[in-house]
């Protein structure tokens, strides 16, 4: 793994809030994706979450605790909500399209 570079430090202290949710978390920065990854190791090292903000900040912490497996269902139910809301909209959506057009 040596396009993986480990960060220890950085400018909002990170690394070192993941290691606050899980001692076994570690910030990476993947040199061949261009992206930071948070890995555990147990005792090899497994990807957990790849980060979407880059250089990571306060949101990148949210997103882990967010994705743990431990709220794997809470997680689950809260796609199913969003989902749920979208096919609502896109409901509304067709049938003001099909009054819209009728008159």
């Amino acid at each position: 793994m040596q396009y993986l570079q480990e960060i220890v430090s950085d400018v909002f202290d990170v690394a070192d809030r993941l290691k606050g949710i899980d001692e076994r978390y570690r910030l990476f920065y993947n040199k061949l994706a261009k992206r930071y990854e948070v890995y555990t190791f147990t005792p090899h090292p497994v990807l957990q979450v790849v980060l979407p903000f880059s250089p990571p900040d306060c949101r990148c912490v949210e997103r882990v605790r967010k994705t743990r497996a431990e709220r794997l269902e809470k997680l689950i139910e809260e796609l199913n909500e969003h989902n749920a809301l979208l096919e609502k909209r896109r409901r509304e959506k067709i049938i003001q399209d099909a009054v819209d057009g009728l008159i």
